[in-house]
C-alpha cells in the first residue's frame, strides 16, 4: 500500500511539470504576428 502512495506521488508530479513546462505556448522560430513583414513596410513608404 505504501508503494502504491509513492506512485501516484511520482506520477502526479511528472503530470503537472509537463503540464507547466510542456504548454508555454511560445515558439521563438515564429515571428510577431503584430509586426508587418520588411516588404510590406518598403512598399508603403513610397
Amino acid at each position: 500500500m505504501k508503494m502504491n502512495k509513492y506512485l501516484l506521488a511520482i506520477m502526479t508530479t511528472m503530470l503537472s511539470a509537463g503540464l507547466l513546462f510542456g504548454c508555454n505556448g511560445v515558439d521563438e522560430d515564429e515571428p510577431d504576428p503584430s509586426e508587418e513583414p520588411s516588404e510590406q513596410r518598403e512598399d508603403n513608404s513610397q
